[in-house]
């Protein structure tokens, strides 16, 4: 019907001219059919597009949940308990992530690798590594919070009788311990949906636990006990699932690994670690000490606002997140067989083909972000300019989403952590300038200006 119209608003002269173009037009839409069938099919077929988008899926899920957890949570508790909420579980963060080395991501890097070639025995000695530092960090960071427990309460929360609600929220990363090198097994063995199914399992758990809870009148205790819950679950999962698969994959049990596997390698691997806990420790200022310096300057309602903010907008890391844990393997074996101009090239690629569309998407959400009001209530107002602010910085981080993992596999290590640390100063310094005058408003303004910083010269370096 269209193809007999569109031939008629040429006005061909004769009929064999009419019949032969649109002969050619069918030929042409038929062949445009079969393309875009074997695009999706081929697309279907690669291993990137299936891991990304099974993580993806699985992510999407976790943002839906979280978005309604943390809606309905904030509507039924109000500003100043759901800054308190917030406080409470920000202190145990805020001290693990500054002893946290982060170990996951040196053992996919020398996973990756040790795999690739085939070398079993330095693959099991280097799970026993991950496991190791991470035990003894989640160890040390819960005796510190046994001790700050109490002055926490009193100081950042403004409510001392929340002290026993830190220590269980701290004691579940003990369990947690067991998460990152049991993650780094799993994505170096390509098992992404079996990762994509244990977070949708835990989040489920976390979000259904939460909202129980708290429906039941726990109230903050009932958001503490159903994230602590989710978190010990979530390491006993990927510990047992990750125990068989290197069993299974490298011959025995990691428990039995002999360390002097990694002779040779032993000084680059505990420079990674290094460098990666340094790293971390960076990352624990814009990540976890925003919410406790907001909180200790202007209280729980500020905090309030800032959270669900902050949460709203951190829903873009449930589609970024799935992107960096597939391409950071890969390019780890990029530049393990090919090059860093091979690693460089990716980036660039992916900036175009995948960052930009995603970050201009979160741009364009940023007119709509009153909608909130209509489920959390006029009392979060002052949330909704903190709110499009986020959007603006997380639409900016989207865009360059490959250049953390980039640096990690060519061993840029020194490099990264000496911007970041310059980055990391001058942020810290912006913050408690405008924390005290300007609250929430001129934190993120900060952080925007200086994560453009950051970024930028990131790429000019690399």
């Amino acid at each position: 019907m269209f193809i007999d119209w569109l031939s008629n608003s040429f006005g061909f002269r004769n009929p064999e001219e009419r019949n032969a173009w649109i002969t050619m037009v069918e030929q042409v839409l038929q062949e445009v059919r079969i393309g875009v069938r074997r695009l999706v099919h081929e697309a279907l077929h690669r291993p990137f597009v299936r891991h990304v988008g099974v993580l993806t899926v699985a992510n999407g899920v976790g943002a839906v949940l979280s978005v309604a957890q943390g809606i309905l949570v904030a509507r039924w508790l109000g500003p100043e308990l759901y800054g308190v909420a917030a406080l409470v579980m920000s202190v145990p963060s805020l001290v693990y992530t500054f002893f946290d080395a982060r170990s996951a991501e040196a053992s996919v890097k020398f996973l990756s690798e040790f795999d690739a070639r085939g070398e079993r025995e330095r693959a099991l000695a280097m799970c026993k590594v991950g496991y190791t530092v991470d035990f003894t960090i989640a160890g040390v960071a819960f005796l510190v919070i046994l001790l700050l427990a109490p002055w926490a309460a009193k100081g950042i929360v403004k409510r001392p009788e929340m002290g026993w609600l830190i220590i269980l929220y701290g004691s579940a990363f003990l369990p947690r311990a067991l998460t990152g090198t049991s993650y780094a097994v799993l994505a170096t063995s390509g098992r992404f949906p079996t990762i994509a199914l244990i977070d949708t399992l835990t989040n489920i758990l976390r979000v259904g636990l939460v909202l129980v809870l708290v429906g039941l009148g726990w109230q903050v205790a009932g958001v503490v006990w159903g994230n602590a819950i989710a978190m010990a679950a979530t390491g006993l999962l990927y510990g047992v699932l990750a125990y068989g698969l290197a069993k299974s994959r490298w011959g025995r049990s990691w428990l039995l690994a002999d360390w002097s596997y990694l002779r040779g390698r032993r000084r680059e691997v505990i420079r990674f670690l290094a460098y990666n806990d340094l790293n971390a420790l960076l990352g624990l200022i814009p990540k976890q000490l925003d919410v406790v310096l907001l909180g200790y300057f202007h209280g729980p309602t500020e905090a309030g606002y800032y959270k669900l903010a902050k949460s709203l907008a951190g829903v873009m890391g449930y589609i970024t997140g799935p992107l960096q844990a597939v391409v950071y393997p890969r390019l780890a074996q990029a530049q393990a067989i090919q090059s860093k101009r091979a690693v460089r090239a990716q980036g660039w690629r992916l900036t175009w083909s995948v960052g930009l569309p995603l970050a201009l998407s979160v741009v364009l959400a940023i007119p709509f972000a009153s909608i909130i009001l209509i489920f959390t209530g006029e009392a979060y107002r002052s949330s909704i300019t903190l709110l499009r602010l986020f959007l603006i910085l997380i639409g900016w981080q989207t865009l360059f989403f490959w250049i953390r993992p980039a640096y990690w596999s060519v061993g840029m290590l020194s490099a990264f952590i000496s911007i970041s640390i310059v980055s990391t100063l001058i942020l810290f310094l912006g913050w408690l300038v405008s924390i005290p005058i300007f609250g929430a408003t001129g934190l993120i303004l900060v952080t925007i200006f200086i994560s453009i910083f950051h970024v930028t010269w990131l790429l000019l370096k690399f």
